[in-house]
C-alpha cells in the first residue's frame, strides 16, 4: 500500500512539474523578444512589440520586502528594481516584472506571480533558483507573501 501511494505521490508530481513546464514556456514566449537598453547605472529602457517600460535600480529600503515592483503611473509603465540584488537575480526579477507590466489577464495575485514567476524561470532559471534562496533566507518577504494567500 505504500509504495501504491508512492508511486500516485510521483505520479501527480510528476504531472504538476509537466504542466508547469509547459505554462513557463508558454508564458515565456510573451516576453522573450524584451530588448533592453542600458540607460545609465540606474536606468534602463525595455522594448517588447510596441510597448516601452522604464527599469529603475533603487535602493533596498525603497521597495522592501520586494525585490522589484511593476507600476503603471499615469500611464507609464515602469518596474523598479533593488539594486542591491546579484546580477542573475535581477535579471530574474526585470523579466518577471516585464511580464507583469505587459499581463491582462491575471487578476488575482497569486495567479499573476505564478504566471510572472513562471515565464520568467524559463528566460532566467539559474536567477529565479537564487531568487528563491534569497527569499527563503528572509524571514519577511516570507511573512509578506504567507499574508497575501
Amino acid at each position: 500500500m505504500k509504495k501504491f501511494l508512492l508511486f500516485v505521490f510521483l505520479f501527480f508530481l510528476l504531472i504538476g512539474f509537466v504542466m508547469g513546464l509547459f505554462i513557463s514556456i508558454r508564458e515565456s514566449k510573451k516576453i522573450s523578444g524584451v530588448i533592453i537598453e542600458i540607460i545609465s547605472d540606474e536606468e534602463m529602457r525595455a522594448t517588447l512589440g510596441t510597448s516601452n517600460y522604464k527599469i529603475f535600480f533603487v535602493d533596498k529600503k525603497q521597495i522592501y520586502p520586494f525585490f522589484g515592483e511593476a507600476r503603471n503611473e499615469f500611464g507609464n509603465k515602469m518596474a523598479l528594481i533593488r539594486k542591491d540584488l546579484p546580477q542573475n537575480v535581477k535579471d530574474f526579477v526585470i523579466r518577471h516584472e516585464i511580464y507583469h507590466l505587459q499581463d491582462e489577464a491575471h487578476k488575482g495575485f497569486i495567479a499573476r506571480e505564478l504566471y510572472a514567476n513562471l515565464a520568467a524561470a524559463y528566460l532566467e532559471p539559474f536567477g529565479f533558483l537564487k531568487t528563491i534562496l534569497l527569499t527563503l533566507s528572509d524571514i519577511n518577504r516570507i511573512k509578506y507573501y504567507l499574508s497575501r494567500i
